[in-house]
């Protein structure tokens, strides 16, 4: 992060590995000016109404400018709602689609108020298995309403059936990675209520980085409000769940989604599109005769059972319960194939990654699996310590915006005290997502401890699951023997001599030399400093046995980092082949965006990184 994106309300962390090393930030800049407000002579829903909209039917077209950001470059589909075009922002050069609503859609107060709350949903979705929605604006000049998001360049998964043979282990990658998704739209209140094979591109035409796109009728949570498609059918016929047809009081929810979930992954499994329409009625026989899922691989076929249960009471009911039943499935289909390197696992960007760190958890964490003659991961035994502290393990890369490690594991009389330090957006959550994983297990008398797991803002949430996606699984190389420090007014000739501040202590344990890496440093707003840019600038720090580095024989080094606040601070260690660019290691806040993801998963998987994170805590127990 350069220092002019330091947030100028924000503490500042002095990382000092020396002074030959980086320096602190600099001051932060003072504000901007503020910016003057606009002012409109009348607003309807929210949008200013002082322009004369175009002709009903005319649009836009290639050529146009909207709001002098995005120019429209080439139209790409038309559906109930408006038309897609593919643009550019022209201040960045970023490739975007602009979805324009139908004028006479436009024209409707009522309609631009409910589609101006959806987007207010929309635009807060942040998911590597979800299309990113940049802004939804509106042209005065050209009197339209648009919404812009990402522009993902691959094919559409409607048009890839039946052109990929996928094994049980892609078909429950994918189904994860959807899920995963869709979970955090539903956290948002936002329902999909048509999933589809047409409503997945496959970026770069690989299951493994699969998005869900087209959340234009997503339907607010709450059951009395509405929807721009209004109470009226939505979705697809082939795919939409039986509340969405008339049975079981139309009630649609997260489980509505479940339920095309499914279909969706059967039709990957068959190779063409699922038989569940024709007329309404054969639709509704259909659903309540249910699937035949003989495709489907025997591993994942009780989960997708359960996900397509006609009456959803009897339904899995949300993505969390889908996830947590397809968890121990994960299992024994991804580590078989996991044998091998950690660099095997690595190759293939996007979401599959993740799974691919839980396999490499339960092939290399730490000893506490073993695999099991028929190709699954069994429990080294029943102790109810051993199988708790494996099933946390095994399920903290899939808990989202999240860096969290076990402190400890231990009984507690009748119950199992299970505490877990790090950081996390949501720490409630993250805490119930973890407990379900438990209780999955049939580990249902843990007592889980947050009490050392610091909340970091949403900012931060698009580095950590990057970073997570990484995780190393081969032992820890960065460790702290204490997770709080006590304040204290530094000495004369320090570095921050007078001031009052916490020497936090890690230990970097490397065991080869040739083995590069950088460190930075990570506050809880998302600010991210890269410390250490390589070990040949490490490797150029004297070593001062003592503080504030050690260096021993065996590559291993202590470091000794000056925190002039109260709080929490993140180390993170990524090892591999460098370089390790800064601007892909330490983005700015506001340059986190798919194109990051995908360059940084990119660049970890050519040159083998690997991220190591800990987290400590800066207190002043002194203050009165």
């Amino acid at each position: 992060m350069s220092d002019d994106d330091q947030p100028a309300d924000e503490p500042r962390t002095v990382f000092m590995p020396g002074r030959d090393g980086a320096s602190a930030p600099a001051s932060p800049p003072a504000a901007p000016p503020a910016r003057p407000e606009r002012s409109y002579q009348a607003t309807t829903g929210g949008f200013s109404t002082q322009f004369a909209p175009r002709e009903v039917g005319q649009g836009i077209q290639v050529g146009d400018v909207l709001n002098h950001i995005f120019e429209v470059k080439r139209f790409l589909a038309r559906g109930g709602m408006g038309e897609v075009f593919e643009g550019v922002n022209i201040n960045t050069d970023e490739r975007v689609a602009i979805k324009v609503m139908l004028p006479q859609l436009a024209a409707d107060p009522n309609v631009i108020g409910m589609f101006r709350k959806e987007a207010r949903t929309l635009t807060r979705l942040n998911h590597e298995a979800l299309v990113n929605y940049r802004v939804l604006a509106q042209e005065p000049q050209l009197g339209v309403l648009y919404i812009v998001t990402e522009f993902v360049d691959g094919v559409n998964l409607a048009d890839a059936l039946g052109k990929q043979q996928p094994s049980a282990a892609d078909l429950a990658l994918l189904l994860r990675r959807l899920a995963s998704g869709l979970r955090v739209a539903h956290q948002l209140g936002a329902i999909h209520r048509d999933m589809s094979p047409d409503n997945v591109i496959l970026e770069g035409g690989e299951l493994g980085r699969a998005k869900v796109i087209d959340f234009g009728i997503a339907k607010d949570l709450d059951p009395g409000s509405k929807t721009i498609v209004g109470e009226g059918f939505a979705g697809k016929l082939n795919y939409v769940a039986p509340e969405q047809l008339g049975d079981f009081g139309r009630e649609v929810g997260p489980w509505t989604d479940v339920y095309s979930l499914a279909l969706v992954i059967l039709a990957v499994a068959l190779g063409k599109n699922v038989q569940m329409g024709g007329s309404l009625v054969d639709a509704v026989d259909k659903r309540r005769a249910g699937p035949d899922l003989s495709a489907v691989p025997d591993e994942i076929r009780p989960v997708l059972a359960r996900m397509l249960a006609s009456n959803p009471a009897q339904r899995l009911r949300s993505m969390d319960e889908v996830l947590t039943e397809l968890e121990p499935k994960l299992a024994e289909v991804v580590v078989p194939s996991a044998k091998g390197s950690r660099v095997g696992l690595l190759v293939g960007a996007g979401g599959a990654l993740l799974a691919a760190a839980v396999a490499g958890f339960l092939i290399l964490g730490g000893g506490h699996g073993k695999q099991a003659g028929g190709g699954g991961i069994v429990a080294a035994s029943r102790d109810p310590i051993d199988v708790t502290r494996a099933t946390v393990n095994a399920n903290l890369p899939s808990v989202g915006c999240t860096w969290l490690d076990i402190a400890k594991v231990e009984k507690a009389g009748d119950r199992i005290a299970v505490a877990l330090t790090g950081v996390a957006g949501d720490p409630a959550a993250a805490q119930n997502q973890i407990g379900q994983a438990l209780a999955a297990q049939r580990v249902t008398n843990a007592d889980i401890n947050f009490e050392a797991v610091s909340p970091i803002t949403q900012s931060g949430c698009a580095a950590l699951d990057a970073y997570r996606q990484i995780r190393a699984t081969d032992g820890k190389r960065l460790t702290t023997a204490q997770h709080k420090f006590e304040m204290a007014t530094q000495p004369q000739g320090a570095e921050e001599a007078g001031k009052l501040a916490a020497n936090e202590i890690i230990a970097i344990k490397l065991g080869d030399p040739k083995l590069d890496f950088t460190l930075a440093g990570i506050e809880p707003s998302g600010a991210i400093t890269q410390v250490v840019p390589s070990r040949k600038v490490f490797d150029a720090i004297p070593n001062t046995n003592g503080v504030p580095i050690t260096k021993d024989p065996n590559d291993a080094f202590r470091m000794q980092i000056v925190v002039d606040h109260e709080g929490w601070s993140g180390y993170l260690l990524l090892t591999g082949k460098g370089p390790f660019d800064k601007e892909l290691v330490a983005p700015g806040l506001g340059d986190r965006g798919p194109d990051w993801l995908n360059k940084f998963v990119s660049a970890a998987a050519a040159q083998g990184w690997q991220a190591d994170m800990v987290w400590a805590k800066s207190v002043d127990e002194m203050k009165p």
